[in-house]
């Protein structure tokens, strides 16, 4: 099962649900303060080593990451 994060709009709290895909639009309730939270898109880095050791970048290679414009992670400002 996939980890969706949220945030709530009430508060501020960020928090992650462990839930099925069928689950992913479902309501989740933030856990300080009770308000219906929205889900936010996750960031996260993938790479992988080769034979030599050399460690690349997986996802989005050649292209934009989800979360900005830039064209690799060194180059991105947030």
């Amino acid at each position: 099962m996939p980890i969706y994060e949220y945030v709530c709009p009430g508060c501020a709290t960020k928090f992650e649900l462990l839930r099925s895909f069928r689950q992913a639009d479902d309501a989740a309730v933030c856990p300080r303060c009770e308000q219906i939270a929205a889900r936010t898109v996750s960031a996260c880095a993938v790479f992988s080593r080769d034979d030599s050791g050399l460690v690349t970048s997986v996802a989005g290679t050649g292209n934009a990451c989800g979360g900005c414009s830039a064209t690799s992670c060194s180059t991105c400002s947030s």
